[in-house]
């Protein structure tokens, strides 16, 4: 491929953003990237205050990834100040036992250090400010090399290191905002792409890298799904923030996860039960789920029921904060695929389109490097075991019992409470 191929990028999350920085080291001179918002792009999976940076996988190749990564975290300049290691605690109730058993034996083989079975008993011993009865946190596996980033800011300085290496990021509502992609009917290539202005961005090669809004955009026949992920914060006082600094990231794959409070005081959240939004797509005509945002539905909240179930969990683990007002609250959208390996590949009819997607609620951790992997596939490098487990897959059963989120997905329209949520609370505050 040479240098000054024209390269497309749509979207600017941790896929796109990743791509579009290894690439420009490795000296391509025309990269631009298209997002409906400027970096960290606000409605990207990668853009929040806190993710989890760990190797624990029952699949070796995230695992090794993982790996990497972490050294990455560490030791790269560009990362400088925004990765926390406090150990992480990774759990399940039933379903999901079988991935953190898997995780315990390829951590070993790996040679991570310091992997240990844990109780609930031994949990609150060791980590005296857990006070909850942990009940279902039926296997307890605790990680001391795990810890988190500070994933929005991550993703800018990435965008930015991108951006001075003379890569274009065109966004707005309107010029940045991709939705269709452009053909060629009697080639079979991909042309491009068409923005909400009505621009026409064209391109050699299309990267795209556009998260849970890939499945609504092209027709991958069912390879990924969007999925929200419900996020709330808690603000604790200065006191309480010095009191939970010692909480480690809890993380129970069917009852949710906790980290610890960032230094403003705020305490994370977030349910492992996903929630899917089928709808067809006004343009595209797919008819798949498509991510129901806060950004665009600013009225909106999270349902009744998920807040709820958000409460118990929490209240499993620190009941004491469990009726505590939420702050914030977010549906996180990202696109899954059934056997949570990635799709990253080229189109198998279209030329010249390929995708960097399907990060299945695990994808940011590998920020540093995964654009790597996403260049090594456009230059016909790429790994062929691995380009084996991210290729297109279409019409592939699943049946493996050892994944992680088994749990069935909730329909958003199945739900209450969740319509208007937002403006009703801010309408009852302000009567007050």
């Amino acid at each position: 491929m040479d240098k000054d191929t024209r390269i497309l990028i749509i979207g600017a999350g941790c896929f796109g953003t990743s791509t579009a920085y290894h690439l420009s080291q490795r000296g391509y001179t025309s990269i631009r990237v298209l997002d409906r918002y400027p970096p960290p792009s606000c409605e990207a999976a990668s853009t929040d205050i806190s993710k989890i940076i760990r190797s624990d996988y029952n699949e070796p190749l995230y695992a090794r990834l993982g790996i990497e990564s972490i050294c990455a975290w560490r030791s790269w300049p560009l990362f400088s100040g925004l990765y926390h290691v406090p150990g992480w605690i990774l759990s399940a109730a039933n379903l999901s036992k079988p991935f953190v058993e898997g995780s315990i034996e390829t951590c070993r083989k790996l040679g991570v250090k310091g992997i240990e079975l844990l109780t609930p008993e031994q949990i609150r011993t060791r980590f005296p400010v857990v006070t909850g009865k942990l009940d279902g946190w039926n296997i307890n596996v605790w990680n001391p090399t795990a810890g988190w980033a500070a994933a929005g800011q991550a993703l800018e300085r990435m965008a930015n290191a991108a951006q001075r290496n003379g890569v274009e990021y065109i966004s707005g509502e309107t010029k940045g905002y991709v939705r269709q992609l452009i053909f060629d009917d009697s080639t079979g290539e991909c042309k491009g792409a068409l923005t909400a202005d009505g621009t026409i961005y064209e391109a050699d090669l299309v990267v795209l890298a556009a998260g849970a809004w890939t499945p609504s955009l092209l027709d991958v026949q069912g390879q990924l799904t969007a999925k929200g992920h419900s996020v709330a914060h808690i603000q604790l006082t200065p006191a309480e923030t010095n009191h939970y600094s010692s909480f480690p990231i809890m993380d129970n794959l069917e009852l949710g996860y906790f980290f610890p409070p960032q230094k403003d005081g705020v305490f994370k959240i977030a349910h492992s039960q996903f929630i899917t939004n089928t709808r067809r797509d006004a343009i595209s005509k797919i008819t798949t789920s498509i991510p129901h945002t806060f950004v665009q539905a600013p009225k909106d909240g999270l349902p009744l029921e998920i807040e709820a179930q958000m409460r118990r969990n929490l209240r499993r683990v620190l009941p004491e904060l469990a009726d505590r007002p939420f702050c914030y609250t977010r549906l996180c959208w990202d696109a899954d695929t059934a056997d949570r390996h990635f799709l990253v590949t080229s189109h198998p009819t279209y030329q010249r389109l390929f995708l960097a997607a399907g990060g299945s609620a695990h994808g940011f951790k590998f920020l540093p490097v995964i654009g790597k992997y996403v260049a090594d596939l456009l230059e016909g490098t790429l790994n062929a075991d691995i380009a084996g487990k991210w290729q297109w897959r279409a019409g592939q059963k699943v049946e493996a019992k050892n994944l992680a989120h088994m749990d069935p997905e909730l329909e958003l329209d199945d739900l209450t409470g969740w319509r208007g949520r937002h403006a009703r609370e801010r309408s009852r505050t302000s009567r007050l």
